[in-house]
């Protein structure tokens, strides 16, 4: 028989992991293989994209480069799947190092600036085409002149890099402000584990998000629904979305001098909530 309780042992098992030093090099060392591959990336999807340009700009009969194995889509493909796994390992090891329920969105929008920087540097080595504004045919003289298509791909090298550095810019401008609410609310959350109030609150509803695939469809979390009395008997009422879909009890956190503020309202679900199990508002 186990005498150490689950939830004890788990809020314990967290707490000695956040702030390990081990838990953040792993984490500076995986966004590191993940910038190399997010580059490697980039420079494979340059190479295939070369590829459809020439067919637009050209007429098939140009042999240029068919001589040469098509190494580069093929290092992109590993690439990308290397900076899949080594995001997803570096947002891990950052979610335990800071004790934060989701992982920081800037480890995503760095493989994005390094595979930006990759299709751009394959953007330099682009063959030209034989003559601009016509795809010239060297084996039967049938030459033709382009249409908006093939104007469009000649330009590839300049809008396609410069399009994925406006994407990188947007999706910078956006991890940034993503990053200051959530910074915003850690302060209220650590200020109002100072000062404020924890009371137990009581659930009143769940309601179970589902998913569905080929496979069936699938319970993939909850939003819950929690009631608790404020310090002068008021009855208030929050409602937070979990992935949690085993729900046995509830905690509140609140500013006695604004218990409505929905924004200084966080709900724990579990009976030894770690910081990252309190709930803001969405």
């Amino acid at each position: 028989m186990n005498t150490v309780d689950p939830e004890r042992a788990r809020h314990d098992r967290l707490e000695r992991l956040r702030g390990d030093r081990r838990l953040l090099g792993a984490a500076i060392l995986a966004s590191l293989v993940a910038l190399a591959c997010g580059f490697v990336a980039g420079q494979g999807f340059g190479e295939l994209f070369e590829q459809f340009r020439t067919m637009a700009i050209d007429s098939v009969f140009d042999d240029r480069g068919d001589g040469e194995p098509p190494y580069g889509p093929v290092w992109g493909t590993f690439g990308l799947l290397g900076a899949l796994a080594a995001g997803g390992l570096a947002g891990a090891a950052a979610r335990r190092y800071q004790g934060r329920p989701s992982g920081p969105a800037f480890p995503a929008v760095s493989v994005l600036a390094a595979s930006t920087l990759g299709v751009w540097e394959s953007s330099r080595g682009w063959l030209p085409p034989l003559a601009v504004g016509t795809a010239v045919d060297p084996v039967f003289h049938t030459d033709e002149k382009w249409g908006f298509w093939a104007w469009l791909m000649y330009y590839a090298d300049r809008w396609v890099p410069a399009f994925l550095l406006v994407l990188t810019m947007l999706v910078s401008w956006y991890a940034v402000r993503a990053s200051r609410r959530y910074a915003e609310m850690v302060r209220t959350r650590d200020r109002l584990l100072r000062h404020g109030r924890r009371a137990p609150a009581e659930i009143v509803e769940v309601k179970l998000r589902l998913a569905g695939d080929e496979s069936g469809t699938r319970v993939v979390g909850a939003n819950v629904t929690v009631s608790f009395l404020d310090l002068s008997g008021v009855r208030h009422w929050a409602t937070r979305r979990t992935r949690d879909t085993t729900i046995a009890t509830a905690e509140v956190l609140f500013d006695p001098a604004s218990p409505s503020d929905d924004k200084k309202i966080f709900v724990a679900l579990r009976r030894h909530p770690t910081l990252g199990d309190w709930l803001p508002a969405a």
